[in-house]
């Protein structure tokens, strides 16, 4: 148990209790506050691994932990911002189904294969970091305005890598299941 308690998920699991805080932070229309906890959850996302690997405390429970609690950030943050309508439409449905698919590719792939490993590839992480600069500009233009050119340029690079990642991930779990499938 003490292994599971360790300080990388411990932040990890801050994370994810910020989360809910942020959320009333942008309903309440303290943006200002809202970024600042944005960027502490920032902090701890890029804390955790790198504690756990360099002091080795890398562990199965944070290897989920981890980006479950990425995604329970951006999903609430992007729920929010499409309520209070700073996100259009378009991109907040692209990027609820590319999670819809992620999940269910997930939930199929372990069903068929019973070897689901959470590997990220690099279009996944460009994504989620895209989503997260989105997210801390449209949270700075509620407290400053800031350059709609900025805006247009995030929103439409989170438009496009979440589709592009939406469909990656349907391309290859689909492959990878197919070769599992026809080895067994």
């Amino acid at each position: 148990m003490q292994n599971l308690l360790n300080i990388p998920n411990m932040l990890t699991l801050a994370r994810i209790i910020m989360t809910p805080v942020i959320v009333y932070m942008v309903l309440s229309g303290e943006a200002w506050l809202a970024l600042a906890l944005m960027v502490v959850a920032g902090i701890t996302d890029m804390l955790d691994g790198a504690i756990a690997r360099y002091f080795n405390m890398r562990t199965t429970v944070g290897a989920y932990l981890d980006p479950l609690a990425d995604k329970i950030l951006l999903i609430s943050l992007f729920i929010t911002l499409f309520i209070v309508e700073q996100v259009p439409l378009f991109v907040f449905l692209a990027i609820i189904f590319r999670d819809l698919i992620i999940v269910l590719g997930a939930v199929t792939y372990e069903i068929v294969t019973r070897r689901l490993t959470m590997q990220p590839s690099f279009i996944s992480k460009a994504t989620t970091f895209i989503q997260i600069v989105y997210v801390a500009l449209l949270l700075l233009n509620m407290a400053i305005i800031i350059p709609a050119i900025l805006l247009k340029i995030a929103m439409w690079l989170t438009f496009l890598l979440t589709c592009a990642s939406g469909l990656h991930y349907l391309i290859s779990w689909t492959n990878k299941a197919a070769k599992q499938e026809t080895k067994i």
